[in-house]
């Protein structure tokens, strides 16, 4: 009896972990109590999991709890970085290497020439680069507005970003435009 009850005991436990490191691992891997949206959401607030269906949801949740107890790292967009990074640049980054990205933003976009370019490679995981590209100079009502365009490649996988970054004055920093 008492070894039931102890099984019992570990095997809530084990599951009370796992929906607390939930969230954080919904960010890379899907979600487990909401996953499964669609690739036409508009939300910046996750990683895109629009490729995955909902099975596939359930499982990397899980896989992602358990790689977080076991301090596995999972890619987790930082507020940190929130006003200089693209979240789907940031969903595939650790944090080491969102500060880099973040840094290269700020580099690139420091004298707002269009053709003006960052590179930024990871210290952390090899086949990790990336950089950030001045495209464009817009003018907003009380803003000035530069397009940027960030490329992030993982393990051969390039990914290309395209955002508006904007400052209005006296700020000298450019900052995403909402």
């Amino acid at each position: 009896m008492f070894r039931r009850q102890r099984i019992n005991q570990f095997v809530a436990a084990g599951v009370m972990c796992a929906l607390l490191a939930q969230p954080a691992a919904a960010y890379q891997f899907g979600g487990l109590l909401g996953g499964g949206r669609s690739s036409s959401s508009s939300s910046d607030d996750n990683c895109d999991t629009g490729n995955e269906n909902r099975s596939r949801s359930v499982i990397g949740s899980v896989l992602g709890g358990a790689a977080r107890m076991v301090g596995v790292p999972t890619f987790v967009p930082s507020s940190t970085f929130a006003d200089v990074l693209a979240t789907a640049i940031a969903c595939r980054l650790d944090e080491e290497e969102q500060e880099k990205a973040a840094d290269a933003t700020v580099e690139a976009t420091r004298s707002g020439a269009v053709g003006s370019t960052a590179e930024w490679e990871s210290e952390t995981r090899p086949g990790v680069r990336g950089s950030s590209t001045v495209t464009g100079r817009t003018q907003r009502a009380s803003a000035e507005c530069l397009e940027v365009t960030d490329v992030v490649i993982v393990d051969g996988e390039e990914l290309r970003q395209p955002k508006t970054m904007c400052r209005t004055p006296p700020s000298t920093r450019y900052a995403l435009a909402a």
